[in-house]
Parts: structure tokens; C-alpha cells; sequence
């Protein structure tokens, strides 16, 4: 029986990084991806140092072809076969419509939607000829409701929802499952300067479990959009 595998994107820091903490726990080989090579260098030590099947690919996957080129390294390194894809690299932007650039747009689209559109594309035809494996999509609270000032980066994670729906529906009668994790505030770099203190946030490992949950689950069983809120918060 093949080992399982994953590709977790944005795995140097935050969410994606806790992911990946989780899934090499559980004996995992895990593909670390990120745009700093000497962090992502830093961060496979680290996992190595503690006995983790670990490979890391740098990528920027907002420039064209780094997503192809990505999955295209992944499959050499696990032999063809991919049991999980999280799709968790994005950024953010705060800014009113009016101020949005049409660079703007592209440069944040590129990275929150298209490449988690590319990377699932391809996904999905491994994980069909496997009947099985699992695309999990990290949205947000800002993918259920927008804001004054969200909506460039609500509209890619609506998107982003959207993709999961369907991913969802075109898989299962292949065995292949999707989902999207809709959290709040969480204590990672992005959010840092944010109103709501770091100590009061979702921490990343409480979306890491979210995950392994669901890895957990029989066959048959799917969550859908799975929200995660602060404590007396609505966000």
C-alpha cells in the first residue's frame, strides 16, 4: 500500500504550516511549498530534523506556470499518486472598490483563485484515476459575507467556495472528496496589526485539526463549508 501523501501550499508560515505539522504527525509525506527559498529551506530541516518525509518546492504561484510546474514536481516526488491537496497560499488587500487597480485584482486573483484552479485541475485527474483523494480549499468567514473594503478579497474566496462545490460534485463518484474551511480571524502573519488581538484569534493548529477531522472521516462521510468562529464573535 503507497504511503499518503500531500502538497500543502503556503506551508512555510501560518495555517498551511500547522497543516503540515499535523499531516507529517500522522505519517504523511508532505510537499512544503513557499516564495522564500531560505525559509522553506529552514522550515524542511526542521521537519526533517524530527524524522518527517518532507520535500520542498519553491514556488510563486502567481506568476504563470509555477502551479504546472509545481504539481509536475510533486507527482515526480510521490510517485504519481496524491492522497491531499490543500490549497491554502493567499494574500490580502483591504482597499474600497474604487481604489482597486486592475493589477490589483490580477495579482491578488492569481495567487487566492486561479492557482488553487489550476492545482485542483490537476488534482483531480490524479485523484480520479486513483478513485480517491482529497482537495481541501481555505477560505474564510469573507467568503460568506463581504464588507466596505473586502471585496476584492471576499470575491476570491466566495470564488473559492464555488470551486469547492463543484470540485465536490465532480469527484464523488470517483471518491474524491472537497471541502472548504471558512475561519476568522486567525493568529498568523497576515492578520498581524489586526483589531482583534492575537491571543483572541483561531490559532492555526485548531484549523489543522479541522483538517485531520476530516482525513478521519469514513468514505461516505463530507463536510462541506465548515466555519470557524471565535468565541462570542461573529468573525
Amino acid at each position: 500500500m503507497k504511503e499518503h501523501t500531500a502538497l500543502v501550499t503556503g506551508s512555510t508560515s501560518g495555517i498551511g504550516l500547522a497543516i503540515a505539522r499535523e499531516l507529517a504527525r500522522e505519517g504523511y509525506r508532505i510537499v512544503l511549498t513557499g516564495r522564500r527559498n531560505a525559509l522553506l529551506k529552514d522550515v524542511v530541516e526542521d521537519f526533517r530534523r524530527q524524522g518527517y518525509d518532507t520535500k520542498g518546492l519553491v514556488a510563486d504561484l502567481v506568476k504563470p506556470g509555477e502551479a504546472e510546474q509545481l504539481f509536475a514536481e510533486t507527482l515526480d516526488w510521490t510517485g504519481g499518486h496524491l492522497d491531499l491537496l490543500v490549497n491554502n497560499a493567499g494574500t490580502w488587500q483591504q482597499s474600497a472598490v474604487e481604489d482597486i487597480t486592475r493589477e490589483d485584482f490580477r495579482s491578488l486573483m492569481s495567487l487566492n483563485l486561479e492557482a488553487p484552479f489550476i492545482l485542483s485541475g490537476l488534482a483531480m485527474k490524479t485523484m480520479k484515476r486513483q478513485r480517491k483523494g482529497t482537495i481541501v480549499n481555505i477560505s474564510s468567514v469573507a467568503g460568506l459575507e463581504a464588507w466596505a473594503q473586502t471585496a476584492l478579497y471576499s470575491a476570491s474566496k466566495f470564488g473559492l467556495r464555488a470551486l469547492t462545490q463543484s470540485l465536490l460534485a465532480e469527484g464523488a463518484p470517483f471518491g474524491v472528496k472537497a471541502f472548504a474551511v471558512c475561519p476568522g480571524y486567525v493568529a498568523t502573519p497576515m492578520t498581524a496589526g489586526a483589531r482583534v488581538s492575537p491571543g483572541d484569534m483561531i490559532q492555526p493548529e485548531d484549523v489543522a485539526r479541522i483538517v485531520l477531522t476530516h482525513l478521519s472521516l469514513s468514505p461516505a462521510t463530507v463536510l462541506k463549508d465548515v466555519v470557524i468562529s471565535r468565541l462570542g464573535a461573529e468573525d
